[in-house]
């Protein structure tokens, strides 16, 4: 039989790990704060949401490229 080798963490090691993770997640929650107070000071206006723009399916657009070049003469 194999055996399979476990790697374990040492205790301090397993700290460190964790005040890692829970630094990341501090530093991810400030970052979130930060842009809703961006854009809470934002205009109105500049808030609203945008309607993104149909966009053409990959067929079309190189339909549409054809046409164009035909038209111009390239």
């Amino acid at each position: 039989m194999k055996e399979k080798k476990v790697l374990e963490l040492s205790p301090e090691a397993t700290l460190l790990k964790k005040l890692r993770d829970r630094a990341i997640s501090q530093q991810e929650t400030q970052k979130r704060k930060a842009w809703v107070e961006k854009l809470a000071a934002m205009p109105e206006s500049t808030r609203d949401y945008l309607e993104p723009q149909a966009h053409l399916e990959p067929s079309q657009l190189f339909r549409k490229v054809a046409e164009r070049l035909l038209e111009e003469g390239a």
